[in-house]
């Protein structure tokens, strides 16, 4: 059930990114006594990043990252952002999933990972948004992940049904599963040029939701910032 531990790995790092420097919850801090955390500032930063202002791919991708307004009322986003010389070599986006190892990791440049959290603060969707060095690579990811798909293992994966793919980018896939712990959940994964997203979630309601509304995003992006 390697997604499965991919899913729970990423929400995982919810606690640690959502405390302050001094491991103090962020709820706790009385104003004006603290930086916003790193966290704080990469999700204020997604939230307002107009889509077609957007210069070259990193910048797309955080104008596509997952946000607030992306889910139901009273969800919230927890952003986990890298370090700005981190080695993405060290930090898989899709290498894992099912086994299988992804070629176009090698070609990641930056990447925006963001949990989705609903009203109670428990995480159910988690996200990334990619960008690639190439068009080539961000299509040829997509196409790694249908085959990493069609290599799970039967006893562990049951694929059913998943929500519509209306709405979403042309160049785009949906998987939905049941695993062997009953679990169900959904891939979604979309490209426009250099710019992948990728949102897993246990609801397909909500996740194909948040999926369209990334896709419009991403539409927005403007075709010479992202070789599309």
């Amino acid at each position: 059930m390697m997604l499965r531990r991919l899913l729970l790995a990423v929400l995982a790092t919810v606690a640690v990114a959502g405390c302050s420097s001094a491991d103090e919850p962020a709820a706790t801090r009385s104003p004006g006594t603290a930086e916003p955390t790193a966290a704080d500032v990469a999700a204020a930063a997604a939230a307002t990043a107009d889509p077609a202002a957007a210069q070259d791919p990193a910048q797309a991708a955080v104008a596509v990252a997952l946000r607030a307004t992306d889910l139901p009322a009273g969800w919230s986003v927890q952003a986990n952002p890298l370090p700005a010389d981190a080695d993405l070599t060290a930090n898989p986006s899709l290498t894992g999933i099912c086994g299988q190892t992804f070629a176009s990791e090698q070609h990641r440049t930056s990447k925006q990972p963001v949990v989705g959290l609903d009203a109670t603060g428990t995480p159910q969707l988690s996200s990334e948004a990619i960008a690639y060095d190439s068009p080539a690579a961000a299509g040829a990811a997509v196409q790694e992940l249908v085959q990493a798909f069609g290599r799970c293992p039967e006893d562990q994966y049951t694929f059913e049904t998943g929500p519509s793919a209306e709405g979403l980018a042309a160049t785009s896939v949906v998987f939905q599963y049941r695993l062997a712990d009953g679990t169900t959940q959904v891939v979604l994964a979309q490209a426009r040029g250099q710019v992948l997203s990728v949102l897993i979630g246990e609801d397909p309601a909500v996740t194909a939701a948040a999926g369209r509304a990334i896709a419009a995003r991403m539409a927005a992006l403007p075709a010479e910032a992202i070789g599309a």
